[in-house]
């Protein structure tokens, strides 16, 4: 989505009221210095014990932020501000990115950020950031043009409405549907996605749906021999719905349902456009071969400071057992966490303890339009299929806007892949058909790594210029899943971003 369709919503977003000032932004989620309020907000709701203002899907809106933090925000939420100016609020990121890694040649990764939050009247907003990335060029999941060798798009824009119970969005950015920014369901990790946007918030109900374009299929080596007559040019589209349920202060539950589907020349079916369709029902009444992912989240809050938090989804379960193809093993995911809030300024930590597991081909399907990726990476989790993991990390704040974390990760990836070619073995034998979790050979890693990050706290500094350092150290057994191939690995990785801003008035 570029200026041209952002363009005719602001313009129509100004002829609807007189200028105000009192309009709500998004905070622009998937970027260093705007992970912060998140995390921050978190370990708030920890220490309170309190979910009613923590927000159960992202991105977040800076009132929300505000609600939580109070008075102790850090400055990437004063950068995006527009609270108090009279027409439009501009902020730039600059960013110089190093990264070296044993057995691979150091790189730099430079990047600028342009964005501006927009507030052409009460309840009514928009926000855009124009991005231009090395990184991203090398990606090889971008397909877009690139210019002296860096990559150049609209990385987030969107126009929306909030009154009250109600919000809308249009455009693009990065939703998060989960206990944590990085889940199941929609992950942090994900590219941003074109969609429309629409909730309803009650002091104990959330009601939210989402509608997005995804990119065209990407298909593998046999899905070419398996669809000879098939050009892959499909439209693929996800839909996905969400109620969350808070049963306490201190315990809420999410239920979700997501689909993916498409096809060449396909349109969006009007039931998958209702909110309150229950999708797979219509996917069997209909009798199309789509991917309905089922999905069950929770936050508990039992005291001390900590939260219990939980995810799990289902891809494929199998009821029947009328045919061989009824022995395809059940295909789902599961989220498990413990977090306790330290206390800032002290020698006392937040600790995290999470695992998550993944089955063979959850994400995977038969059809490459069905399967669950956006620009060849999952919408969920990036562990992807055929894999778990088991982190243990430590974080120290000497203060409000400055961290230093220890954390110590295990993780098994066996031989399943999005990438590999849809199989089917249980059709290959009679009855009964077992694999082992995770299959095949198994690549083994444990890692330790020491991630420090925030604003430097020097007197011109503390409001401009964020850092993030991440080192570590792996020992990986089984590399890429050949029996007895071992390796080590060690990596430094730093970035220094200047932040500025700057309003924009009408006389």
């Amino acid at each position: 989505m570029g200026f041209s369709s952002i363009i005719p919503a602001l313009t129509a977003l100004l002829l609807l009221l007189p200028l105000a000032a009192e309009a709500d932004v998004i905070c622009p989620a998937g970027y260093a210095p705007f992970s912060l309020p998140s995390d921050l907000m978190f370990r708030t709701m920890a220490e309170r014990q309190d979910l009613s203002r923590y927000p159960t899907v992202g991105p977040f809106y800076l009132q929300q932020c505000k609600d939580v933090l109070g008075d102790d925000w850090p400055p990437s939420l004063g950068l995006i501000d527009a609270g108090q100016i009279d027409f439009a609020h501009l902020f730039i990121l600059g960013s110089v990115r190093y990264r070296a890694e044993r057995n691979h040649s150091a790189d730099d990764f430079p990047s600028l950020i342009g964005g501006m939050t927009f507030c052409p009247a009460k309840n009514f907003g928009a926000f855009a950031l124009l991005n231009l990335d090395r990184a991203r060029a090398l990606d090889p999941a971008y397909t877009g043009k690139k210019y002296r060798g860096l990559a150049g798009e609209i990385a987030l824009g969107a126009v929306f409405y909030r009154n009250g119970k109600i919000a809308v969005t249009l455009g693009r950015l990065r939703p998060v549907w989960g206990p944590r920014p990085v889940n199941l369901v929609l992950s942090a990790t994900a590219d941003p996605l074109d969609l429309l946007s629409a909730s309803y918030n009650t002091e104990h109900l959330a009601f939210h749906f989402l509608f997005a374009r995804l990119d065209k299929s990407r298909p593998d080596s046999l899905d070419l021999i398996r669809f000879p007559d098939y050009s892959f040019a499909d439209n693929r589209y996800l839909a996905a719905h969400r109620l969350d349920i808070k049963l306490h202060r201190r315990l809420r539950v999410g239920l979700t349902e997501t689909i993916v589907f498409g096809g060449e020349g396909r349109s969006p079916e009007l039931y998958y456009l209702n909110p309150l369709q229950i999708f797979h029902a219509a996917q069997v009444n209909e009798k199309v071969d789509d991917n309905t992912i089922l999905g069950f989240d929770f936050t508990a809050l039992p005291g001390w400071g900590t939260v219990l938090y939980g995810q799990c989804i289902i891809d494929d379960f199998q009821i029947d057992d009328n045919s061989q193809g009824d022995h395809e093993p059940n295909e789902w995911g599961i989220m498990a966490g413990l977090f306790k809030a330290g206390k800032i300024g002290s020698m006392l930590p937040d600790v995290r303890i999470e695992y998550v597991r993944l089955t063979n081909r959850t994400y995977h399907q038969f059809y490459p339009r069905n399967r669950y990726i956006f620009h060849d990476k999952p919408l969920g989790h990036p562990l992807g299929p055929d894999a778990d993991s088991l982190a243990l990390s430590a974080r120290f704040w000497p203060n409000a806007a400055l961290w230093t974390e220890l954390e110590l990760a295990y993780r098994r990836h066996g031989e399943g892949s999005l990438n590999n070619p849809w199989d089917e073995p249980w059709m290959a034998v009679a009855g009964d058909y077992h694999e082992s979790f995770p299959t095949g050979t198994v690549e083994k890693t444990a890692s330790i790594a020491l991630r420090i990050g925030g604003f430097i706290p020097l007197a011109y500094s503390r409001n401009h210029l964020f850092f993030t350092l991440d080192t570590g150290w792996s020992d990986i057994t089984n590399h890429r899943n050949i029996a007895g191939r071992s390796t080590t690995t060690a990596w430094i990785d730093f970035s220094l971003t200047w932040m500025g801003s700057a309003d924009i008035g009408v006389e």
